[in-house]
């Protein structure tokens, strides 16, 4: 059953990254998860290859989590446009099997599972990135609605989204990280505006402005104030990054066609060690959280591993290539572009999910039981 999921898998994205490419899709983004397709995404649901571990009456197919990262892997292996599913599949929708309330993930998941529902986070604000406990945006609950006002940046797929998962402050006289709760609601929702700005990895972020927006409490998302044990856990699940291993596969085996020198293969050999090492920190990271039990530092080793080993990649791939790495666009240089692209994208690489600075925070606290 595994090795035929995953075959299944791999198959569809090879077809889908060919339509894409045919209809002009995801020529410019650095890395899939940069990049948006509705009509990929619609594909993958339809192909039943979205929520692969979710039990069936969500519209999975209760597979295993690892057959689901080893999916993602080959998605990024494709450069399928994977912003959307990332943050709808393996973080949110995840989020939601563990944390909603008994109908909530009943009535959002499946036409999550089928590619017709797309989420987008709203977490970061302008004063609260990685110190996600300064959020300012307010939630007031009044007559079984919450009354949500605020500004949210950073907003990978706003665009795109359907619905927008919301972490906001319900109690502002508790400390900092408490008081918290996360919302679900229609993007479209009135009191709703988003803007779009460009990356420099191709894709684009949102900014997502709240002006008493009515979401009813139904939406909340675990317990009322208690939403900080559910941003951690959202995060353990998006930091999960193994299309992020796929698309280092794929640039290692189109680097080895472009690499005669000795040093260089040793160069490429140790990189592929590194490829394994973030696989196997993404591996644990999933068998942990599959089985309930604590697995900040298991996520956050997974995700710095696999950031810090993108970024080596692109300066290999630049010192290997030469100026015919930083040729653009697509079509144009080694791998139709695809290692200039990668290198603009590879600088967020740290940054974006939580900087590497957090990750090692996490990684000391958690998993060492270092103080401070």
């Amino acid at each position: 059953m595994a090795d035929e999921l995953v075959s299944r898998a791999e198959a569809f994205a090879s077809a889908l990254a060919a339509d894409l490419a045919a209809r002009g899709e995801n020529l410019y983004q650095g890395m899939p998860s940069d990049a948006d397709s509705r009509f990929g995404y619609r594909r993958m649901g339809e192909a039943g290859l979205i929520g692969l571990h979710w039990p069936a009456r969500l519209g999975g197919q209760g597979a295993a989590p690892q057959q689901t990262i080893a999916a993602e892997e080959r998605f990024g292996y494709h450069w399928l446009p994977l912003s959307g599913y990332l943050l709808s599949v393996k973080t949110i929708g995840n989020a939601l099997l563990r944390y909603a309330q008994p109908g909530l993930a009943e009535r959002l998941l499946p036409p999550v599972a089928h590619g017709e529902l797309l989420f987008c986070q709203g977490f970061s604000e302008p004063d609260a990135g990685s110190d996600l406990a300064a959020l300012r945006t307010r939630a007031t609950l009044s007559g079984g609605r919450f009354i949500v006002s605020g500004r949210k940046l950073w907003t990978s797929s706003a665009e795109y989204a359907d619905w927008v998962y919301l972490a906001v402050r319900t109690d502002p006289g508790r400390q900092r990280h408490r008081g918290l709760s996360v919302l679900v609601a229609d993007i479209r929702s009135p009191g709703i505006q988003v803007t779009t700005h460009r990356t420099m990895g191709g894709g684009t972020l949102g900014e997502l402005v709240l002006d008493e927006v009515e979401i009813p409490a139904s939406q909340l998302v675990g317990e009322l104030h208690g939403g900080w044990a559910v941003l951690m856990g959202t995060l353990d699940y998006e930091r999960v990054t193994s299309e992020k291993v796929g698309v280092a596969q794929r640039l290692l085996d189109q680097l080895d066609q472009h690499c005669d020198d000795p040093a260089a293969r040793r160069a490429l050999r140790r990189l592929r060690g590194e490829c394994q090492a973030a696989r196997l920190h993404g591996l644990r990271a999933t068998e942990l959280l599959a089985a309930g039990r604590p697995a900040s530092a298991a996520s956050s080793m997974a995700k710095l591993s696999a950031a810090l080993l993108l970024q080596r990649l692109a300066a290999t791939a630049v010192e290997m290539l030469g100026p015919a790495g930083l040729i653009e666009p697509a079509g144009d240089g080694p791998a139709q572009g695809r290692f200039a692209a990668f290198h603009r994208a590879a600088v967020a690489a740290t940054i974006a999910g939580g900087a590497s600075d957090v990750q090692r925070r996490v990684i000391a606290r958690r998993g060492l039981g270092c103080a401070g």
